[in-house]
């Protein structure tokens, strides 16, 4: 039997159901609060590993070296996962697998390192991060059509900051050869965001891939390092330095925001998440001139304040 309508719902316009749809929405909001929280922490981690990865090569600690600490934890975690979910896994068509793992895992980690080697903080998280949103819209475009493309403006603006600092920074041989090493991980991190979205994979999951598959293929490719180098650079790092690597690499990177990543992805989509990812540049340089006395120039705060007016443009435009 059906309730009789409210009186003054009715005169004011409302549905009688509007008390019974209030808890849904009320999850929905719930949900958005936890994606948004999950994004936020994700951009404090990501902007300790720029730190991260700064630090190292300030010590000349190969890349390599720095992707134990990283995956080596995290790898040993969750391997007992990876064979408890082998079914789960198995179903993830291989072009996904790859993506995941290359644009989140060693591939993604080895060629940031190197570009971290030729360029500052400033540069490497405001290029990665900052051109993140107009890779994952020109693959979703090609990929979903040209919906993907509906907040063109926005991404027009963080393109116009990407270009200020190529256009007026990348002469130098170095700068540009760095560069070249963020735009491509950027690259790489787009198709991983995108293939995440698509696998479908709880948070969990997509750490234990990208852990366990990356710990395996760096142990071949670490045994070739230590046989050309005659050793490791980790033993003579001071502790404190390695306590900052491990605690930003194996903890932060390695497993908090892996989860929280995929978390706010599942939660937000994944060009939202993207492109908010955009405003890691802006924490990193901050942390960075206290750390390491890199002081942002003209350009660089130019390019940054583009990146970050579009990702607030595009967001308030939804």
């Amino acid at each position: 039997m059906n309730p009789t309508p409210r009186p003054h719902l009715a005169a004011a316009g409302l549905p009688s159901q509007s008390f019974g749809a209030r808890r849904p929405m009320q999850a929905w909001y719930q949900g958005e609060a936890l994606g948004w929280a999950a994004l936020a922490l994700t951009l404090v981690i990501w902007a300790g590993f720029f730190i991260s990865l700064r630090a190292g090569a300030r010590v000349a600690l190969p890349p390599v070296e720095l992707a134990l600490l990283r995956f080596g934890p995290a790898g040993l975690l969750f391997a007992p996962l990876l064979w408890q979910r082998r079914a789960r896994f198995a179903a993830v068509p291989a072009r996904l697998w790859l993506l995941i793992v290359a644009g989140a895992g060693l591939p993604y980690f080895l060629i940031a390192g190197w570009g971290m080697r030729h360029a500052p903080v400033a540069d490497g998280a405001t290029l990665i991060p900052g051109t993140l949103p107009l890779f994952t819209a020109l693959l979703a475009a090609a990929l979903h059509g040209r919906a993907a493309l509906a907040r063109w403006p926005a991404l027009l603006c963080i393109a116009a900051g990407v270009a200020t600092l190529l256009a007026l920074k990348a002469g130098h041989a170095d700068l540009a050869q760095g560069y070249a090493f963020f735009l491509l991980g950027s690259l790489m991190w787009s198709a991983y965001t995108l293939a995440l979205r698509e696998a479908k994979l709880a948070p969990l999951e997509a750490a234990t891939l990208i852990s366990t598959v990356s710990l395996g293929l760096l142990l071949p490719l670490l045994a070739w390092h230590w046989a050309q180098s005659g050793g490791l650079a980790l033993p003579s790092l001071s502790g404190s330095q390695l306590l900052l690597q491990l605690g930003l690499q194996s903890v932060g990177v390695g497993l908090i925001s892996t989860l929280s990543y995929s978390l706010a992805v599942a939660r937000l989509g994944a060009q939202r998440s993207a492109t908010a990812g955009a405003l890691t540049p802006v924490l990193a340089t901050l942390l960075a001139i206290p750390l390491f006395g890199e002081q942002p120039d003209g350009v660089t705060l130019i390019g940054m304040g583009l990146i970050a007016a579009g990702v607030l443009w595009s967001q308030k435009a939804r």
